[in-house]
């Protein structure tokens, strides 16, 4: 079946729209304060007019080559293109501070093509038996499993649980703007007509991840030096694949476990690869020194992580992350629901989906290693004419949504409360993903209650919704009951003294 995807995905018009993606993607990455979901959100207007499997492999080109991207400013420049890239900088940078960027960049890019080929792997081994066991899901078992995937981005989406949990309860509201569902009256829309039909999850997104992070990037100073290199010091040596092979293996495999797991993400993916490559190795005082482990750990994290954010997009219909939110808006889009039932009714569409990262995985390593030179140069062109090229772009994609030029001032208001948010350290995964999953959170609520005439025990009678109810109050209340655990410490050691 991957085999039939990859087939399929070779048409030339999917082809074209995975190159196009990846080369946007590369950009995207390289370009410091952009990122994966920034970049997806740019496109996600366009893409979405390609319609069916171009869409999403467009948008999944993005993706990926953000992760491909983003380790460009890293090595080059010390500034981290995204937050997955952080650990990148570490001993990237050393490296090319030692003349040694084209070795750097080239391991950057074996690792992250052998990550990808490791997540590709597992998300097609996985997706099956995870969607089969999803298909016993009802109503109840959804609400217990998105009440718990909530509860984990909310905790693990920020430094501050309870603002995670404020900026959730706000998507939520956004998200019940418009007519009821279910009964059919208007909620929250003022009197406005344009709000009738709620608030387009495609605009908030563009606005929230696209508009704000080039308003956030417009302080970032890019005036450190290019380091020089040729183009065969770009091509990775066998020499350092081979050194660090149990690098680039622990990096891919814990990369798509951390991968998979709601709220956790590409960026303690990188963190834990880098973590555990240190302390396994025998010289860990040479870690941060500029070594290519260093690059190699997290570099296959990052992008096993990406594939590995899929499984719950395309199995559960759950977004793992604010990038999967996003792509789960272009699914939604182009008329399909992910979940269980996607397999069973679309094998063909979600199969070719799946060829398209394989082909588009393998297209990165050589589009990566040719426009490395004229991606490294885009990092010098001034802010001042580049991102008023990028903000028109965003723009005209969100007017193109319905030519409304009602979409575009709320594309600019949520770009503007991104700031906001960003400013006042509320993290913006927890309100898109509360607008994305709240809708649907609320009609499964509803439609277990109508099933049960209104007894609320239903939702613990079910052994699968009670484990996962059970796990959601874990989740929530463990970070509160070692908060006070750390402060009767505290107190005790205070008396004490």
């Amino acid at each position: 079946m991957l085999w039939d995807g990859i087939v399929t995905a070779s048409a030339p018009a999917i082809l074209a729209c995975t190159i196009l993606g990846a080369v946007v993607g590369l950009l995207i990455g390289a370009l410091p304060g952009l990122g994966p979901t920034a970049g997806v959100a740019i496109m996600l207007p366009v893409a979405a007019g390609f319609g069916g499997v171009a869409a999403i492999a467009c948008l999944g080109g993005v993706y990926y080559g953000s992760m491909f991207g983003g380790a460009i400013t890293s090595i080059l420049l010390g500034i981290p293109g995204d937050a997955p890239s952080v650990m990148t900088v570490l001993d990237g940078y050393p490296l090319a501070q030692k003349g040694e960027a084209g070795r750097a960049l080239g391991m950057s890019v074996f690792a992250s093509f052998v990550g990808g080929i490791v997540g590709i792997l597992g998300l097609v081994l996985i997706s099956v038996p995870v969607s089969r066991f999803a298909l016993s899901f009802g109503p109840t078992e959804m609400t217990a499993m998105m009440c718990f995937a909530l509860s984990l981005l909310s905790v693990l989406g920020g430094r501050n649980a309870v603002k995670g949990f404020v900026a959730l309860a706000l998507g939520f509201w956004i998200g019940m703007i418009g007519l009821d569902p279910i009964g059919g009256p208007s909620r929250y829309t003022f009197g406005s007509m344009d709000l009738f039909d709620g608030i387009d999850f495609s605009i908030v997104a563009v606005g929230m991840f696209g508009i704000t992070a080039i308003l956030m990037s417009l302080r970032v100073a890019v005036d450190k030096p290019l380091m020089r290199y040729s183009f065969a010091s770009l091509v990775p040596r066998l020499g350092d694949a081979l050194r660090s092979r149990w690098q680039l293996a622990q990096g891919s495999f814990t990369g798509f476990f951390v991968g998979v797991l709601p709220g956790v993400g590409a960026t303690a993916a990188t963190m834990l690869s880098y973590a555990i490559a240190k302390r396994t190795s025998r010289t860990p005082d040479a870690y941060g020194t500029g070594i290519v482990q260093g690059v190699a750990a997290p570099e296959a994290a990052n992008n096993s992580a990406s594939y590995g954010s899929m499984i719950p997009l395309f199995t559960l219909g759950i977004p793992g992350s604010a990038t999967t939110a996003v792509m789960m808006g272009g699914l939604l889009m182009i008329g399909l629901q992910p979940g269980p039932l996607l397999f069973m009714e679309q094998p063909d569409f979600v199969w070719s989906v799946f060829g398209s990262f394989a082909i588009g995985n393998l297209a990165l390593v050589f589009l990566t290693l040719l426009l490395t030179p004229l991606l490294a140069a885009s990092l010098f062109v001034p802010l001042a004419l580049l991102y008023p090229i990028v903000l028109t772009i965003v723009m005209f994609g969100v007017f193109a949504i319905d030519y409304s030029t009602f979409s575009v001032t709320l594309a600019i208001v949520a770009g503007v409360l991104g700031v906001v948010l960003h400013k006042l350290d509320y993290p913006a995964v927890p309100l898109i993903l509360g607008l994305v999953l709240g809708p649907l959170l609320e009609r499964n609520i509803r439609r277990t209650l109508i099933q049960s005439q209104g007894d609320l025990t239903v939702f613990v009678e079910r052994p699968i919704a009670l484990v996962l109810f059970i796990g959601t109050a874990v989740v929530i209340l463990l970070p509160l009951i070692l908060k006070l655990a750390g402060r009767q410490k505290i107190m005790a050691d205070e008396a004490e003294v």
